[in-house]
């Protein structure tokens, strides 16, 4: 029985507060074995949700795990859902492109990268074997447990960089 069907649960007034992908980094399975990452919507049970909105509402206690179409009944919206799995497709497109690129090892031991006109440096830690961090534009990001989680990392860093950029493109890299 969905719960659409079930008294109690409101059907309208719910509000989004995250979107997950859940096929994010399953690059190197194919698409078999990747079904089995998908989900069940909670509000309708339709099987096979990559793009998971999560919902609330302040008349019900739990969050719900929903599919797109779902998301836009609860929240009375019908562009707003599509929208925010248009942008995570994106950027897990943005994620394939970025994962390709090579980094550079320096004479330090420190990887770098220019990606999109911006350098970003990925350094191992002088005080703690296995942990890494990040420089970027002069700031610093620490504390990551392993190369590949600091690439990870370097990635939301300088995709939210990117994409917090004025219209008119006139941030200038340094």
């Amino acid at each position: 029985m969905d719960l659409w069907n079930k008294e109690g649960i409101p059907h309208k007034g719910w509000k989004c507060i995250d979107i997950e992908d859940l096929a994010e980094g399953l690059d190197e399975l194919d698409a078999e074995e990747r079904k089995d990452y998908y989900e069940t919507c909670e509000m309708c049970n339709h099987e096979g949700i990559r793009y998971v909105h999560i919902m609330e509402h302040p008349e019900y206690s739990e969050h719900l795990r929903v599919g797109c179409s779902c998301a836009e009944r609860m929240e009375e919206d019908y562009v707003t859902p599509q929208l925010r799995e248009k942008n995570l497709r994106k950027k897990f497109s943005r994620l394939k492109t970025f994962r390709k690129r090579t980094w550079v090892q320096n004479f330090n031991g420190n990887y770098m990268l220019k990606f999109k006109g911006y350098f970003i440096t990925i350094m191992p830690s002088k005080y703690k074997k296995g942990e890494y961090g990040i420089i970027f534009r002069n700031k610093q990001y620490w504390k990551y447990e392993s190369l590949e989680k600091a690439k990870r990392a370097a990635f939301d860093i300088i995709d939210e960089y990117l994409q917090q950029r004025p219209a008119n493109g006139i941030y200038l890299p340094y």
